[in-house]
């Protein structure tokens, strides 16, 4: 039986770097080099859940590379992540702030978990965990956690708080994607959305595909 899509998305990833590393005149050793995450974080994060039973889920922090600066990537909570799809994910984070020169290098991390069955309050309890296990190697100079699949303002308002209870500090830039009122961003939450839209708009116009009367919420 075939693996899902999702888990073989980081072989997908190294085959694409294989096809461009000719064009880009990459040399073997640097191919190898971004063939492999810098360093990957494998957390057990106890829950207490409103019930009082402990659940246990599993998280991982992939900090792919960060040759251009401090790392930069999201946090997905989802019932089917896999280590692979977290790994490939950063790998692409890496590359595409590279792309844009921006002084950033790529992460990406995730826990693997339902929360559409988490109540507001579990959903904070699991977001501090996360941030209690991967605090040592993250930071605003380091590797800033952002919003990513079933992640939101909320939640990294509270990784946010838990990072700057255990700093001893407010630290606002150590996570992205916070309400505004605590230093958030205007258009973060339909950026991804739009940011879509705008990529198949001209594809269409590349491909002589019409949109007219189509409509996209944001």
């Amino acid at each position: 039986m075939e693996e899902p899509i999702e888990q073989n998305l980081f072989s997908t990833v190294k085959q694409h770097l294989c096809t461009c590393s000719g064009s880009l005149a990459l040399s073997p050793n640097v191919e190898a080099v971004l063939k492999i995450p810098k360093r990957e974080l494998h957390v057990s994060l106890p829950v207490r859940m409103d019930d009082g039973h402990i659940e246990t889920y599993q998280g991982f922090r992939v900090q792919y590379n960060y040759a251009l600066g401090p790392m930069k990537g999201g946090i997905r909570f989802h019932p089917e992540g896999t280590i692979e799809t977290i790994r490939g994910l950063a790998a692409l984070m890496t590359w595409k702030c590279a792309l844009y020169n921006l002084p950033l290098g790529g992460a990406k991390g995730g826990v693997i978990c339902n929360p559409k069955t988490m109540s507001q309050a579990e959903l904070e309890r699991l977001s501090r965990a996360y941030i209690q296990a991967v605090y040592e190697i993250i930071g605003p100079d380091r590797d800033i956690p952002a919003p990513d699949v079933y992640t939101n303002p909320q939640i990294m308002a509270s990784m946010m708080d838990e990072y700057s209870k255990i700093a001893g500090r407010a630290s606002f830039g150590s996570i992205t994607g916070k309400p505004i009122s605590l230093g958030g961003s205007e258009g973060r939450m339909e950026a991804t959305a739009l940011g879509g839209w705008y990529a198949v708009s001209e594809a269409a116009r590349e491909l002589g595909i019409t949109t007219e009367g189509t409509r996209v919420a944001v």
